[in-house]
């Protein structure tokens, strides 16, 4: 009996051996056949459709007075060419930002002209240029944040820099889904990241100061709210603000003194320049910061004393949103992946925007009638310009 089992060892070996080889083979086959479906599920796919020319608006020549910059709609653009990971949007809105026309104040560093203008945008996926990041987006409607280009018919974007909508949202609602949220939301977790119980922001009216006002409860952060005219100050009061001053009233700066006492406001975050960050600098307690993330009255700032810097130990920096996240330490990033998915929930409450709509070939005469650095111009605090497109 041993020496029968003995005799049969080997055919059971050459058996149990044949049946891993054909496993080993339907493994192959099987791997092979879902590369090629995901080879094929990840082509270019869309564009046959698609116009050969698009309208965009591009900057000429940048100057430091934008009423001489030039500043043109091209009317038979090409169209961009996608690379992989891409997709080609057909945007329905784009918004306005102060940062937007800020490149058509000085050159840019590429030295790439016609320079096209705008950061975001919202729109539908019209086509991909391939790549498992694209996998599922034609057709979507989607917010993005390609960075440059918005101001046009169409814009290439990065699938990685986009954000699906809700059928619940309105498409050119969600034109505003990344620069004034995001930077609320890392003012908020930038005060919670220094403990401060309290802040001061100025420019209280404007779009981003809206959203502050009903954003930060939620983080345990009480805002003093600083605008420059009397109905600002009750639609701030009606939007659920506590704290709002008019820094046009003759009693704003002994209010300002109170408020900084009472809540212990050793952070500001200023928007308006000018003279506005020094009488910050001035009023608050010693090793406060004002942290300048805006120009609605100047490119400068004035009037900081600089006593108050060396031996106060206050300071002044500059405020910009990816930055912001960055500093909050290696969950940064996370941070802010987790701040998109909450705008994107709270985009008609929260952080709902009311806008101005402009046509394409509006936009250079709007911006330039709200310039602050124009003598006269319209205050741009309060107005939210977005693009719209056909």
């Amino acid at each position: 009996d041993h020496r029968l089992q003995r005799e049969d060892e080997p055919h059971c070996h050459r058996i149990h051996h044949s049946a891993m080889q054909f496993d080993a083979v339907w493994a192959s086959l099987a791997f092979g056949a879902l590369g090629c479906l995901l080879l094929l599920a990840c082509r270019r796919r869309g564009g046959k459709d698609l116009p050969k020319a698009m309208r965009r608006l591009v900057v000429v020549e940048p100057n430091a007075d934008l009423a001489l910059a030039r500043v043109v709609v091209e009317e038979e653009a090409p169209l961009p060419v996608l690379k992989r990971g891409q997709v080609l949007i057909k945007v329905c809105a784009a918004s306005i930002n102060p940062s937007d026309y800020g490149a058509w104040r000085a050159r840019s560093a590429k030295g790439e002209y016609p320079l096209p203008t705008g950061q975001e945008c919202s729109g539908v996926v019209v086509a991909t240029g391939g790549g498992v990041s694209t996998l599922g987006l034609l057709g979507r409607r989607v917010a993005a944040f390609p960075g440059s280009g918005t101001y046009a018919d169409y814009v290439a974007c990065s699938a990685w820099r986009l954000v699906c909508l809700p059928g619940s949202v309105a498409l050119a609602d969600a034109c505003e889904l990344f620069i004034n949220p995001l930077t609320v939301v890392a003012m908020l977790l930038t005060a919670r990241a220094k403990r401060a119980k309290a802040i001061i922001h100025t420019g209280a009216s404007s779009a981003l100061g809206q959203m502050l006002c009903k954003a930060a409860p939620g983080f345990g952060v009480e805002v003093v709210h600083v605008t420059h005219r009397q109905q600002h100050v009750e639609m701030l009061h009606r939007l659920g603000a506590t704290h709002v001053l008019n820094s046009s009233s003759d009693s704003y700066g002994a209010q300002l003194d109170e408020k900084i006492r009472a809540l212990r406001v050793k952070l500001a975050f200023d928007c308006v320049a000018g003279d506005s960050a020094g009488a910050l600098v001035a009023k608050l307690p010693p090793r406060s910061t004002v942290y300048a993330y805006g120009r609605l009255s100047s490119s400068y700032l004035s009037a900081i004393p600089v006593i108050d810097l060396i031996y106060r130990g206050k300071k002044v920096e500059g405020f910009m949103v990816t930055r912001a996240f960055a500093k909050l330490g290696p969950l940064g990033l996370l941070r802010m992946l987790l701040a998109m998915q909450t705008i994107k929930r709270e985009l008609q409450t929260t952080f709902a925007t009311e806008f101005a709509d402009v046509r394409l070939e509006e936009v250079y005469e709007r911006v330039v009638a709200i310039d602050p650095e124009r003598p006269g111009a319209k205050s741009a605090t309060n107005q939210k310009l977005r693009v719209v497109f056909d």
